[in-house]
C-alpha cells in the first residue's frame, strides 16, 4: 500500500498513539521516506496502559528514525473543570496540542489514521442519533479546523488491509483496551451492528461509503467538485473516474501540461486532458460513416485561384504536374512527415505542425492526408496545409483543386 498526493518537500505530523492504524500510517509514510514528526498524547486516562503505549511509541520510532515529540494530559480532571465529556475534552486537548505543535514546526499538516472502516462507523453512528446531509457526508480526507490542516491518508483502505500490511512487515502495535468494551456507543457499532450488517450485505463498509462520498458530492452544487459530478455523472463516468478527473483539474495543477493527453472513456463520451483544457467528445461521433471523401476538380488552363481563395482552409490548389501518381486520402499515421507551404528545406512531423497550432490530441487523431500514391508524399494535410513541393508556382500550367466533403454531408 501507498499513500498518494503528499509531497516529499513538505514536514507532515503523524498522530501517533500506537494502535494498529496510526502505527501502520506511520511506517507507510516512512517507508515512502516522506518528511515526518509523531505526535504521541498520554491522557493518563488508562493508568498502566497509557505509558504503556507511550513506552511503545518510543521505541517505534526510535527503531524507524522518525522524529517524536510526546505530550501529557491530565484529561479526566480537565473535562471535570470544563463540564463536559472525557472523549470531548480529550479530543480538544489532542487538537490544540497538534495545532500548536503544526505552527511551531512550521508543518503543511497532522495526518490522522481514520479508515475505510471508521467512516462507515461514523456514518451509522451520525444516522442512529439522526442527522443531516453534513452527517452523511462523514470524514473528508482533507478538512481545515481553527487553522490545522488535517489529512485522512488511509481514508479509502480498510482496517483488514492495515492489518494486513502490518503482518507482512511484522511489525507489532499495541491495542486500546477500551475499544472493547460495549457501554461506548461507537464500540458497539464496531462490534455488534456492523458485523451484522457484513451478514447481509459483505460490501456494506464500501457502500456506506460510497454514500458518504456521493453525498459529499452532492452536498454543494456550487463547489467544483460538485459541478464536476453534475457534469459527468450524466454522460455515464463513475464516481472513481470523477474524483480521479476532479483531482487533475486545471485548477489544480496549473496549466496541466504534464497532464495534457490524459483520456477517461465512459460507454458513451471521452474526456480529454489537453494543454489545461477539457475536450468532451461523443463516442461514435466520428465514425466510418463521417470519414471524408476527396474531390479533385481541374481548374480551366485560364483560371487561377485569388488571395480569398488561398485563405480558405477548407480547400487547397497544387501543381497537377508535380503528382506522379494519383491521389488518395487517408488518415495521418504516427512519423508522417511533409513539407509545409513556404518550408523550401526539410520536413516537419505532422504531430508537430499540429502541437504548434494546439490541435487537441482527439482531433489529431480524426487528422487526414492526401497522399501522392506514387511516392506516400503528403501533398495536402487536409484543413491545414498543401506540401511546399506541391505548391503553384510561376511555371504551373496545370492546376488542381482539392476539398473534401464528409458522407454524412450528402
Amino acid at each position: 500500500m501507498s499513500i498518494k498526493d503528499l509531497s516529499p518537500n513538505k514536514l507532515y505530523l503523524v498522530a501517533l498513539s500506537g494502535g494498529a492504524d496510526s502505527v501502520a500510517l506511520a511506517l507507510m509514510m516512512n517507508e515512502q521516506k516522506l518528511n515526518i514528526h509523531a505526535l504521541h498524547c498520554n491522557f493518563h486516562l488508562r493508568g498502566e496502559e497509557s505509558n504503556r503505549d507511550e513506552k511503545f511509541v518510543c521505541q517505534f520510532c526510535k527503531e524507524h528514525g522518525i522524529p517524536l515529540s510526546v505530550t501529557h494530559f491530565d484529561a479526566l480532571s480537565s473535562a471535570k473543570e470544563h463540564k463536559v465529556s472525557i472523549e470531548m475534552e480529550a479530543r480538544e486537548l489532542r487538537y490544540s496540542w497538534f495545532a500548536e505543535q503544526a505552527r511551531a514546526m512550521n508543518a503543511e499538516a497532522i495526518c490522522v489514521a481514520h479508515h475505510k472502516d471508521d467512516q462507515a462507523e461514523t456514518i451509522l453512528l451520525n444516522l442512529i442519533r439522526g442527522t443531516g446531509l453534513h452527517g452523511l457526508a462523514a470524514m473528508a480526507s482533507e478538512r481545515t479546523i481553527n487553522g490545522l490542516h488535517i489529512i485522512r491518508p488511509l481514508l479509502d483502505i480498510t482496517k483488514a488491509d492495515i492489518l494486513k500490511y502490518l503482518t507482512e512487515h511484522k511489525q507489532d502495535f499495541v491495542t486500546d483496551s477500551t475499544n472493547l468494551e460495549r457501554n461506548a456507543f461507537r464500540n458497539r457499532i464496531r462490534l455488534d451492528l456492523l458485523p451484522l450488517m457484513r451478514e447481509l450485505n459483505p460490501n456494506v463498509v464500501n457502500c456506506l461509503v460510497r454514500t458518504a462520498e456521493n453525498v459529499r458530492m452532492e452536498l454543494d452544487s456550487a463547489s467544483n467538485e460538485g459541478a464536476y459530478h453534475k457534469w459527468l455523472a450524466p454522460l455515464g463516468f463513475n464516481r472513481q473516474q470523477i474524483l480521479d478527473i476532479y483531482s487533475h483539474r486545471p485548477q489544480n495543477k496549473g496549466n496541466n501540461t504534464k497532464d495534457s493527453g490524459l483520456q477517461w472513456c465512459s460507454a458513451t463520451h471521452v474526456l480529454l486532458m489537453d494543454r489545461g483544457n477539457w475536450v468532451l467528445e461523443e463516442k461514435g461521433k466520428h465514425s466510418a460513416s463521417t470519414v471524408p471523401e476527396l474531390y479533385i476538380t481541374k481548374l480551366a488552363p485560364d483560371t487561377k485561384p485569388g488571395i480569398q481563395d488561398f485563405q480558405n482552409k477548407a480547400q487547397a490548389f497544387i501543381d497537377a504536374g508535380c503528382i506522379e501518381g494519383t491521389l488518395e486520402l487517408r488518415p495521418v499515421r504516427k512519423g508522417d512527415r511533409f513539407q509545409p507551404f513556404g518550408m523550401k528545406r526539410g520536413t516537419k512531423l505532422v504531430s508537430d505542425y499540429l502541437t504548434d497550432r494546439k490541435v487537441d490530441l482527439l482531433s489529431k487523431q480524426r487528422q487526414f492526408v492526401a497522399i501522392d500514391t506514387a511516392n506516400g508524399n503528403i501533398v495536402w494535410l487536409v484543413g491545414w496545409e498543401i506540401d511546399h513541393r506541391y505548391c503553384i508556382k510561376a511555371n504551373t500550367t496545370r492546376i488542381l483543386q482539392l476539398h473534401t466533403k464528409r458522407k454524412s454531408d450528402f
